[in-house]
């Protein structure tokens, strides 16, 4: 483990491993770097891939209040670590990664996985109340400190049942999703309204490829269309379910593709 400070005197730790072009994973709500050292296993045999526990989660520190730019910050400062850098966002860390684009840190290529977007419709009112309806029960959960609470709530959200929720908590990978639900407001800052930001999207002129579940949903295909020339790729699975190795081996052409003379 290494750390990094970031502009506020957050210390980021961090870890790699791999050698060739850099390629940091930022992760989603619920995963710390342990989470993905499988996916950096598969794709260091071909870059140098940082994992890093984002900003109240593990082993990294914090320093309030939050604001989506002291995790900017923290991935700046991995990049001037890294050097210019690949850069996988999965889930709601795809937000993160999509907003450090769009601030221009000099990223090389980017990845979009799963991101938590919807496409405006006929029911926005609905959705977009409901967004903020979550945001709110989870800020109060973390209020109390009820941390195994806000993740079992959180998980609840995508349809589980709530005795596989609690047997997930339960497991041994659930201390560190409890561990990671202390800072699951900032994933709700970063997702915001839960639709495209178009605004932000537009921002980005790095070449970026966004990975999705088939058929892609229409918010994958909707910030597609908002990034310019921005490509959509469909997988059978969503990357929260698919093996590492099968993730990798559908995102290495795209990201092999720039550096094809290094890598021959």
């Amino acid at each position: 483990m290494k750390e990094v400070q970031s502009h506020d005197g957050t210390r980021i730790a961090y870890w790699t491993q791999g050698d060739g072009h850099p390629l940091i994973i930022v992760g989603g709500a619920l995963g710390d770097h342990g989470f993905y050292a499988p996916l950096a296993a598969e794709l260091a045999t071909d870059f140098t891939v940082f994992t890093f526990d984002r900003r109240g989660r593990g082993l990294s520190g914090d320093t309030l209040p939050y604001a989506i730019e002291r995790e900017i910050d923290d991935v700046a400062a991995l990049v001037v670590e890294a050097g210019p850098a690949i850069v996988y966002g999965h889930s709601a860390g795809s937000m993160l990664a999509l907003h450090a684009a769009a601030a221009g840190l000099g990223f090389s290529k980017l990845v979009l996985a799963d991101p938590p977007v919807r496409a405006h419709g006929d029911a926005d009112e609905d959705a977009r109340a409901r967004q903020a309806e979550s945001a709110a029960t989870i800020q109060a959960l973390h209020d109390r400190g009820d941390h195994r609470g806000a993740a079992a709530f959180f998980l609840g959200g995508f349809g589980l049942p709530a005795e596989a929720v609690q047997a997930m908590l339960d497991s041994p990978a659930g201390e560190a999703m409890i561990d990671c639900a202390r800072a699951l407001p900032y994933d709700f800052a970063l997702v915001g309204d839960g639709f495209v930001p178009e605004t932000v999207a537009a921002r980005v002129s790095v070449p970026t490829l966004i990975v999705a579940a088939e058929p892609a949903p229409p918010g994958a295909r909707a910030l597609a269309a908002a990034i310019s020339g921005a490509t959509l790729r469909s997988l059978r699975g969503s990357t929260h379910d698919l093996a590492p190795a099968e993730i990798a081996h559908a995102i290495r052409p795209f990201l092999s593709a720039a550096f094809a003379p290094a890598l021959v």
